[in-house]
C-alpha cells in the first residue's frame, strides 16, 4: 500500500514514527499521525485543521492531557477529590520524595518526571532514551491508514494524499483518537465535509 502514497502523505508516515519518538513513545498511534500531518500546514486537509485552528501546538496540548487523563497517575480530578478529604497529594509526593528521593511515587517501571507520561494503550513506558530501528504502528493507526486508502478508493484517486490520511483519520472511532478531538473541538463529520470541499477547490 506504502507505493500509493503520495511524497508528502509518505513523509507523515515517516514522521509519525519521529513524533512517537520525540513523546517517547514505543508505538505509532493516530495522535503521532496526526502531528505529522500538521507537519505539512500547505497540504489539502492539514490546510483545513489549521484553518479550524489545529495545529502542532494546539495538538501536543491535546496529547499531553490525554496522557494526565489516561495514565494510572492521577489526575486534577482524584487530586480535587483527595484533597477534599484533607489529603493534599502535592503534599505527600513532596515528603516522599524529600525522604525517599524524585520520582519515588512512581514505580520501578515509570519514566522520570521531566519526561512526558505516555498513553497507556501504546505499550510500556520507556525507561532511557529514544530507541532507534523499526517501531510498530498501533492498530488504531493501522486502520486510519487503510481508511485513507479507502478514501482515495472511494474518491478515484490513483494516490493517496494527505487529505486522504486527515479522512482516514477522522473516520477513526476508537476511544483514543474520539477523545483527541474533542479535545481539540474537532466534529469529524462536518470537518470530513470541510475537507472534502477543500479538496475540490484545490483539484
Amino acid at each position: 500500500m506504502f507505493e500509493r502514497f503520495t511524497k508528502p502523505a509518505r513523509s507523515v508516515v515517516v514522521g509519525a514514527q519521529e513524533e512517537a519518538r520525540g513523546l517517547r513513545h514505543d508505538r505509532i498511534g493516530t495522535e503521532h499521525l496526526l502531528l505529522s500531518v500538521l507537519r505539512h500546514p500547505e497540504e489539502p486537509g492539514a490546510a483545513t485543521l489549521e484553518r479550524l485552528g489545529v495545529t502542532a501546538e494546539t495538538c501536543r496540548a491535546a496529547v499531553a492531557a490525554l496522557v494526565t487523563r489516561d495514565t494510572d497517575a492521577l489526575g486534577p480530578e482524584d487530586a480535587e477529590a483527595l484533597k477534599a478529604l484533607g489529603i493534599d497529594l502535592e503534599e505527600v509526593r513532596r515528603r516522599t520524595e524529600e525522604s525517599f528521593g524524585p520520582g519515588a511515587l512512581d514505580g520501578p517501571a515509570a519514566a522520570p518526571r521531566d519526561k512526558p507520561r505516555r498513553l497507556l494503550p501504546l505499550g510500556r513506558r520507556r525507561e532511557e532514551g529514544i530507541e532507534t530501528g523499526h517501531m510498530p504502528f498501533e492498530s488504531r493507526a493501522k486502520k486510519a491508514l487503510e481508511l485513507s486508502l479507502r478514501e482515495a478508493l472511494a474518491l478515484k484517486d490513483r494516490a493517496i494524499g494527505v487529505e486522504h490520511v486527515v479522512l482516514g483519520l477522522l473516520r477513526s472511532n476508537d476511544r483514543i483518537t474520539l477523545a483527541l478531538f474533542e479535545r481539540l473541538g474537532i466534529d469529524p463529520s462536518p470537518v470530513r465535509d470541510l475537507v472534502l470541499a477543500d479538496r475540490r477547490a484545490a483539484a
